[in-house]
């Protein structure tokens, strides 16, 4: 088996020893020196790598080595193809080290852009490392993250999900300003990052226990099929196919019009309906309701109406639906012109433009093969000297013909008004699980089970309290936030802050309670922010409006209160870490 990317090539071959597999590599090369002596092509004999892979210790010959016309090739124990390490027994070890070693040094560069009192926001530092660190960490999981091998039955080690978790830990403190003692959990929640154990494989469940047999063992794919099976997804052996292109560079789409306001719109729908009496008139639409996909096309030229049930949310999309919408009409237009009625063209009326510009220049993405179809459907019109065009109608504003098509595209779902429910419209004979609805499963069930670990979880419990579910609407809280201000509120959230109650806790030198100097408690953030009496006129002044003032939950938890609570802390000058030092050349 042959693979390549550019001018990297790996030749696989397997057999009982290596002596076969050698003799199979020879032979590959003799055709491959073939082929590159009639395309002017050179192989470099100094980046040949060879490697035996078997995890058996005596039986295989694993010094074997391959003879070439270009000389010898010794094996290596590992080898490196597009950046992924494998070694000869296929435990990734190797690959994992490298990927600590790069992503540290980002980490590191991550560090010097900010430190907990200084420098670029958190939302800004959060951004980066998701886009630089986040593909270095996880490049190649979908190999990696399914060794398999000497690991009670887990996809990975323990041992590696602990570094790939250390490194995450590591770079949200350096995002956030968190104290080193805060817990993972809490930092994951806190900057809200998935958990490194959900972004290497999505749903954390990965079905029953399978046994310890060799013939249990399952490739990458099928393990990650297996899981999605198991969790009732889409079906990944029916998925679309999605080519590289639908059309050639110089196909001619239908005409496409989209006006510049709805009032426009409006006006020329109407003038078209009134001019055009001797085209053929189809509004098209498509519908999602109660997690049901419909598509539908009214003609009102002929009064003929076709639907069609396009699955549920894990399969189609809404906009999958207006394209199935587009090729309906089409249908319509055909067999119209099958019955031998002349028309000077098809109209087709959608209020969806993405459906609009897709159909116009039909790219290789999601929903392709809808697209595909629908290019060939207007190709056999244009043989038959019948062209399409489609246009943008405004929806809801009383155009009956898109009203029709709307609540047709409804009804092929099984919906009836009244809250009733009827017969769905018969599915159409090509119908695949988008690879968007895959990747949107994906996203909805990784956020459950983040869900589902955050609840059970036992460490930051404080971050619980502010947060029992993990949402992006933490990160709204940062906002017009400068640096140190975001990690203030960091750790007032995790209760890992500077405060005697968790510096006595921590054993901190010179601490020698927990107390509060006012004498009257232990030095929480509840009772520096809510009771302690040494600020009460401090407090009455920052936060005696506010709504919530006696609710920890409410003063963390709301971005503008939040942002007087930052401040008043700062106004105590509790901690030294965070002196305004205006205020001190002030006072």
């Amino acid at each position: 088996m042959t693979t390549g990317f550019i001018d990297d090539v790996a030749i696989l071959t397997w057999a009982d020893s290596t002596k076969e597999t050698c003799k199979k590599l020879q032979e590959a090369l003799h055709v491959a020196e073939k082929w590159a002596a009639t395309h002017a092509s050179i192989f470099a004999p100094d980046k040949f790598q060879l490697t035996h892979f078997t995890r058996t210790r005596t039986r295989i010959d694993v010094e074997e080595p391959l003879q070439t016309r270009w000389g010898m090739i010794e094996p290596k124990k590992t080898c490196k193809y597009l950046g992924l390490i494998m070694d000869s027994t296929l435990t990734w070890k190797q690959h994992i080290d490298e990927v600590q070693r790069k992503v540290t040094k980002t980490v590191n560069a991550l560090g010097s852009l900010g430190g907990s009192t200084w420098g670029v926001t958190m939302r800004e530092m959060r951004k980066i490392y998701k886009g630089v660190a986040v593909p270095q960490m996880m490049y190649a999981c979908s190999a990696w993250s399914n060794a398999n091998w000497r690991t009670r039955d887990k996809p990975y080690t323990e041992r590696t999900l602990s570094k790939l978790q250390s490194l995450q830990a590591r770079a949200s403190r350096v995002i956030s300003g968190a104290f080193k003692a805060t817990s993972i959990p809490a930092l994951d929640i806190e900057t809200y990052l998935l958990p490194v154990e959900l972004q290497i494989f999505g749903p954390g469940d990965h079905g029953p226990t399978e046994g310890e047999t060799r013939r249990n063992k399952k490739s990458p794919r099928r393990a990650i099929e297996q899981s999605i099976t198991d969790r009732q997804g889409p079906n990944i052996r029916r998925q679309e196919h999605i080519t590289p292109y639908i059309v050639p560079p110089w196909w001619q789409g239908p005409q496409t019009f989209i006006e510049a306001s709805i009032e426009e719109a409006q006006a020329r729908h109407e003038q078209i309906i009134q001019d055009e009496l001797d085209a053929i008139h189809i509004y098209t639409d498509g519908s999602g309701i109660d997690g049901s996909i419909g598509a539908a096309a009214v003609c009102t030229t002929t009064q003929e109406t076709k639907s069609a049930y396009m699955g549920d949310e894990t399969t189609s999309t809404v906009y999958a639906g207006e394209l199935q919408g587009i090729s309906l009409a089409l249908q319509i237009a055909q067999e119209d012109r099958s019955k031998g009625n002349r028309r000077s063209k098809v109209a087709i009326y959608t209020d969806n433009q993405a459906a609009i510009r897709s159909t116009a220049r039909p790219k290789g993405k999601s929903g392709a093969y809808l697209l595909k179809n629908i290019t060939q459907q207007i190709d056999e019109l244009r043989t038959q000297d019948l062209n399409t065009e489609i246009r943008w109608v405004p929806a809801h504003i009383g155009i009956q013909g898109n009203e029709d098509a709307d609540r047709a595209a409804k009804e092929a779902t099984g919906w009836r008004e009244g809250g009733l429910t009827g017969p769905r419209a018969v599915e159409p004979q090509q119908l695949y699980p988008l690879r968007s609805t895959m990747k949107t499963w994906s996203h909805k069930e990784t956020i459950k089970s983040w869900e589902t670990s955050w609840v059970s979880e036992t460490r930051g419990r404080a971050s619980f309290r502010h947060t029992p579910k993990p949402s992006r609407k933490v990160l709204d809280l940062h906002d017009g936030l400068i640096k140190k201000r975001s990690a203030l509120l960091m750790q007032l959230r995790t209760e890992k802050i500077g405060f005697n109650d968790f510096l006595f806790g921590r054993r901190v030198p010179g601490i020698t309670s927990n107390r509060c100097p006012c004498g009257s408690d232990r030095q929480t953030v509840a009772h520096v922010l809510l009771r302690c009496r040494r600020h009460r006129q401090l407090r009455d002044q920052e936060l005696g409006r506010l709504r919530g003032r006696n609710n920890l939950r409410k003063l963390l938890n709301e971005r503008n209160a939040a942002a007087k609570a930052i401040k008043f802390i700062e106004l105590t000058q509790i901690l030294g870490q965070f002196l305004d030092r205006d205020l001190n050349r002030q006072s």
